[in-house]
């Protein structure tokens, strides 16, 4: 007898699957009331509306609400490479008048690339360093700020977490201010679009991360976010966001975005490659725009 039970199951997973094939196009002709035909129906939708995100984790938040509209492991810790900027960036813009000196140290000038590679000594107004920052993504530069506005690299990650934490980010910890790598500067999709919503509250960022071309002590530097050379994008008028990649954090990218009345804020944090890093925003917040019932996967 033992033998034949295989086959009984197989037999019955087959029957099963044909009634999954069948029964929302038969309906109660095959003997299902309603309840039966709604959860058919849930399942197909469920089926027909997931949206594989190779990122590691994505979210799409309305700015306004702070509400998640579409989200795939948004409180999960990751590192967030050079999207931690938009704190360091923003920190400077409230600490710093847009002239003030901000001094490169031999400390700075020995940050790991990507640099803007003034010589040690050199100094800068505020300003530049906004835009190296936010559009060369200059490490050196980064750190040269911290310095400024912290007197060092572990005081002005006090200062970023202590921001962080005024602005409802839950799960972050900054070591860093150029977000290379160390194994504990860990942030998540929600926390970095919670700051992303409020750097472009300043009018700075928002026209530092705008600019397409800008030169700082004779050095023509362009912008490295592809989203800000887009005239036309199907998901609404780029505001500015802050590209993000290291070898263990993966590409990353933070924008936000104007849609009709509503700012949405999307974030994908580890995605494999950088072209899958720019899909991946542009889908989700051209699902956002046509109001899409989606779940991520």
């Amino acid at each position: 007898m033992n033998k034949w039970k295989p086959i009984g199951r197989t037999m019955c997973a087959v029957c099963c699957g044909v009634l999954a094939t069948f029964a929302p196009m038969a309906g109660n002709s095959l003997g299902l009331g309603n309840s039966a035909q709604s959860s058919w129906q849930m399942i197909a939708w469920a089926r027909e509306n997931r949206v594989v995100v190779n990122a590691k984790a994505a979210i799409v938040m309305d700015g306004h609400s702070k509400q998640v509209i579409y989200g795939k492991n948004v409180d999960l810790a990751l590192y967030p490479a050079s999207t931690t900027k938009l704190m360091t960036a923003i920190l400077l813009v409230t600490h710093l008048d847009p002239n003030h000196p901000v001094y490169i140290s031999q400390a700075a000038t020995r940050q790991a690339r990507v640099r803007l590679g003034l010589p040690a000594g050199t100094e800068i107004t505020a300003e530049d360093a906004l835009h190296a920052v936010l559009m060369k993504s200059a490490n050196d530069v980064a750190y040269a700020v911290a310095e400024t506005v912290g007197g060092s690299q572990a005081g002005f990650a006090r200062m970023m977490n202590l921001k962080a934490r005024l602005l409802g980010c839950t799960h972050t910890r900054f070591v860093t201010p150029n977000g290379l790598h160390d194994d504990d500067h860990q942030t998540t999709a929600r926390d970095i679009a919670l700051i992303l919503n409020e750097a472009i509250r300043y009018p700075r960022i928002v026209a530092a991360m705008g600019t397409q071309q800008y030169t700082i002590a004779g050095r023509t530097i362009r912008n490295g976010n592809r989203m800000m050379y887009m005239r036309q994008t199907g998901f609404g008028t780029v505001i500015g966001g802050k590209t993000g990649y290291t070898s263990k954090a993966m590409y990353c990218l933070a924008l936000a975005v104007k849609q009709n009345t509503n700012v949405r804020i999307s974030v994908v944090l580890g995605a494999p490659r950088r072209s899958a890093m720019y899909r991946e925003t542009s889908r989700l917040l051209a699902y956002a725009q046509r109001g899409a019932q989606i779940q991520l996967r």
